[in-house]
């Protein structure tokens, strides 16, 4: 996914253009005005501008007001710093995750696994998966005998980008895209404690991210 910033140029903010699927057309509109009852002084294109405008009144709305809380996945997979990285892997691929969050011994955040960080810690950070795949395949060596007898500390990245469970959407959207990151993990307002964890998708479905 395009990790660049998606302004919107009336308001320079992260709030998305209108999505193509909820334009309307002035058929639309005219269809619609068949069903109310009463007359209506208005145009399409007054009607459509007010829409538009209304969606977008709502999502800045919902950017301010609803909390990271609110949206984020509170059913996170995670390992420990001690974690064997052959364990960190397979909960990766069972869960199909691209990354998981480090704990601490005292279940606070420590740091955060990635793909990349695989990659990186194989000294493959600019291969592609498939040439990886390509080479073990030809016999030409695993990349991963490097790191196998690690755990989880050996590579993750540290100090970690989070958010605050309070935050709201647009916080939350203005981290990922700056850190051009893909998640983020949530915490509690109090203790730093580990509460949830919130995805691009996860804000693309609240339409705060496209």
């Amino acid at each position: 996914m395009d990790n660049t910033s998606h302004l919107n140029p009336e308001k320079n903010s992260l709030l998305p253009a209108l999505p193509e699927r909820l334009a309307l057309s002035d058929e639309d509109i005219y269809e619609a005005m068949k069903h109310i009852q009463g007359y209506l002084d208005i145009t399409a294109s007054d009607f459509k501008e007010l829409y538009q405008l209304s969606y977008r009144h709502a999502l800045e709305r919902m950017s301010t007001s609803i909390p990271a809380a609110d949206i984020m996945s509170r059913q996170v997979v995670s390992v420990t710093v001690t974690t064997p990285l052959t364990e960190v892997a397979t909960r990766m691929a069972n869960a199909s995750v691209s990354g998981v969050p480090v704990l601490d011994d005292n279940e606070r955040i420590a740091g955060i696994i990635s793909e990349r960080d695989f990659l990186k810690h194989m000294g493959a950070q600019n291969a592609s998966f498939m040439s990886i795949i390509a080479a073990c395949l030809e016999g030409k060596g695993c990349a991963a005998v490097t790191i196998r007898k690690g755990v989880a500390r050996d590579i993750m990245s540290c100090p970690v980008v989070s958010v605050k469970e309070s935050a709201p959407l647009a916080e939350v959207a203005t981290t990922l895209s700056q850190h051009r990151i893909n998640r983020v993990p949530v915490l509690a307002d109090e203790g730093n404690r580990l509460v949830g964890i919130i995805t691009r998708a996860d804000l693309a479905q609240a339409h705060i991210l496209s």
